[in-house]
């Protein structure tokens, strides 16, 4: 048995749902892995509903402590780049919550560190959307060649999160410690699925826009102005396909509001986070007569079907948000215990924020922006 400790930093909302997976880790997959989570640096708590050995108030104090195999960063934006470089230095394994920083220039730092100390430990930028059976069968089919060379794609995801006007100012609000709006809470994500699904992004062109210009002040009866978007639309350019992106933090009825369209010239593949249990697949080549064939979008039930290793709960049951993550976190695992690279890794997170980066140059300027 394989025994590897983990290193929380921040233990809020993400924080929670990290620890969960790697507690609960054991009970859905076959693995001669045991995880400790052995310990955590929280600057606003004392008390947590799982066992740590240890608990520093200082971070750099966690990162150099040597029983500590692997760091997992949970904090708000503007804190990654800082304990990504003190991690990296260290040799640690990194398992980090996107975005990889809250602007380019700290993800430049990250990465001059990275080619600095010659970073060879496996590392993971949480999307983790790459781990929906239904997405993981929808880049089968896409690599297998069944949908044909890709001609356009149409990517969405909306949510209501900022859709209250008497939402306070938060953290994710705020330019300085979040790095941006919608684009970085859901953008990011989708901007990941393209790169996995249909290849690197060259060129965007992009709009935004704030809707609720000023919010409360928590606690006082003040407002402030609110710095992010809450709605941004995106042209994008990958090769010779051309796509789409569409995001919002402000429309009514969305909670996980992630669908996607993928046409090619042999056929199609849409997913919606509405049913996450299958993908739609549409085969050009089916006959279509007698009146209509077989043509039409054929659901591929996809489920809990993530293979051998996966022993509960079984493959035919619904799929949820957290397995997701508890798929991620197993990948991640797996590969530190193996010694191998885990993707998305910090490479792939610094591809994003080059992404985001020109969107949000578009969208200033008003014109078109190459991704380098």
């Amino acid at each position: 048995m394989k025994n590897i400790n983990v290193g929380m930093i921040g233990f809020g909302y993400m924080g929670k749902m990290h620890t969960m997976c790697y507690d609960i880790m054991k009970y859905y997959y076959n693995t001669d892995v045991n995880v400790n989570m052995y310990a955590v640096s929280n600057t606003s708590k004392t008390s947590f509903p799982i066992k740590f050995e240890k608990i520093y108030s200082d971070y750099k104090s966690l990162i150099n402590d040597e029983n500590v195999d692997v760091i997992d960063i949970c904090v708000p934006n503007f804190l990654h780049k800082e304990i990504l470089i003190e991690a990296i230095k260290a040799g640690k394994h990194i398992y980090c919550e996107k975005p990889l920083a809250a602007d380019i220039e700290s993800a430049n730092e990250v990465m001059e560190a990275y080619k600095k100390y010659n970073y060879n430990k496996t590392s993971r930028i949480t999307f983790e959307y790459r781990f929906v059976p239904a997405i993981m069968r929808a880049k089968q089919i896409i690599d297998e060649g069944k949908i044909g060379n890709i001609i356009h794609f149409n990517f969405k995801y909306y949510g209501s999160e900022f859709l209250d006007p008497n939402r306070p100012i938060s953290w994710q609000s705020t330019k300085e410690k979040s790095g941006g709006g919608v684009l970085y809470a859901l953008g990011t994500h989708a901007i990941d699925l393209i790169h996995y699904l249909i290849g690197d992004i060259d060129e965007v062109y992009a709009d935004k826009r704030t809707h609720f210009k000023k919010r409360p002040l928590l606690g006082t009866d003040k407002t402030v102005d609110v710095e992010i978007e809450d709605i941004l639309n995106v042209q994008l350019y990958s090769g010779d396909k051309m796509g789409t992106l569409l995001l919002s933090q402000v429309a009514a009825g969305s909670g996980i509001d992630l669908t996607f369209e993928i046409y090619g010239e042999k056929g199609a593949i849409k997913f919606t986070h509405d049913n996450p249990n299958v993908i739609y697949y549409f085969n050009n080549e089916d006959e279509k007569s007698p009146i209509g064939g077989l043509s039409g979008f054929k659901a591929i039930e996809t489920t809990q079907k993530y293979g051998k290793a996966a022993s509960f709960p079984p493959p035919r049951v619904n799929i949820a948000w957290t397995r997701y993550h508890i798929a991620s976190i197993f990948d991640f695992i797996d590969a530190v215990a193996n010694n191998t690279k885990a993707y998305p890794d910090i490479q792939d997170g610094y591809k994003v924020q080059l992404v985001t980066d020109a969107i949000y140059k578009s969208a200033e300027i008003k014109k078109s922006i190459t991704v380098k």
